[in-house]
Parts: structure tokens; C-alpha cells; sequence
């Protein structure tokens, strides 16, 4: 099983993350902008979750919201094989949020900031996700689990 966890920085996914994992007895990939991040690299996660569990703390959807179209490593159509090949691994996605000031604070207690508004990062994310072949949940991190 893979269950990805997206959402903007600071909305909770590490700490979600660490959970699941101890719950479903499964592996962490943490993907970051140092990780490769391009159709190899997520087949390979997805190949990896048909015979264990596994928790992406971020995967392939978050550059279709933090990079312009010329920076990315994955294309439209990538993204739908890789979201057809996650379903074979009974894949979930979670978009994990919280509130714009939680998520301020969180961030500013670790010394970070975002490149752009919280609103804008949380609205890009609804907007790839609607196009989504996947069942989509949303899980605020102060309690609240809605299924798209």
C-alpha cells in the first residue's frame, strides 16, 4: 500500500507521516526538492508499495504546485501514469492542511518561510488534486477528515 501525504509546508505531514508509519508498519520516503523527483524515481517508490506498505511525507504532486512548467521533471501525462501504476499499489492521497496562522507559526518556529501566500499554495493544491484519478482525503491537522 502507498499512502502519499501532501500539503503545504508546515501543515503537518512529517509528524502525520511518523504516525501512519508506526500504525501501518511502513517505510518513510521523505521527498524533498534534493531528491530526484522525476518518473523513475516515483515508479520506483510506487513498484517498492505492491509488496510493502509505504508513506510518501510528499511525492509527485507538490511540483505541479511549487515549480513553473518549465522547471519540472514530470509532465500532465507522467503524472497520470504514475497516479494509474499508484492505484496498483492501492494507493491513498491525503492532503494534509491546518489553519494559514498554524501553518505561519509552525514555519516561522522552525526558522522557515514560503515563497508564496499559504492561500495560494493551498488553492493549487485543490486545483491538481481535482483532476486526481485517485480517491483524495483531506485531513486538518487540528482533527477534521473529509473525503473528496
Amino acid at each position: 500500500m502507498l499512502v502519499v501525504l501532501e500539503g503545504c509546508d508546515g501543515a503537518g505531514k512529517s509528524t502525520l507521516a511518523e504516525f501512519l508509519a508506526k500504525l501501518l508498519n511502513a517505510d518513510t520516503v521523505h521527498c524533498t526538492a534534493e531528491t530526484p523527483n522525476d518518473y523513475e524515481f516515483f515508479d520506483n517508490i510506487i513498484s517498492a508499495a505492491i509488496t510493502k506498505n509505504i508513506i510518501a511525507d510528499r511525492f509527485c504532486y507538490g511540483q505541479f504546485v511549487y515549480q513553473e512548467k518549465e522547471d519540472r521533471r514530470l509532465s500532465k501525462d507522467d503524472l497520470r501514469v504514475l497516479e494509474t501504476r499508484m492505484l496498483e499499489a492501492d494507493g491513498k492521497v491525503i492532503i494534509v492542511t491546518a489553519p494559514e496562522d498554524v501553518i505561519l507559526a509552525r514555519l516561522a518556529s522552525r526558522g522557515e518561510t514560503t515563497n508564496m501566500p499559504v492561500k495560494d499554495i493551498l488553492s493549487r493544491f485543490e486545483k491538481v488534486m481535482s483532476k486526481s484519478i485517485l480517491p483524495v482525503m483531506r485531513y486538518d491537522t487540528l482533527g477534521t477528515i473529509t473525503n473528496q
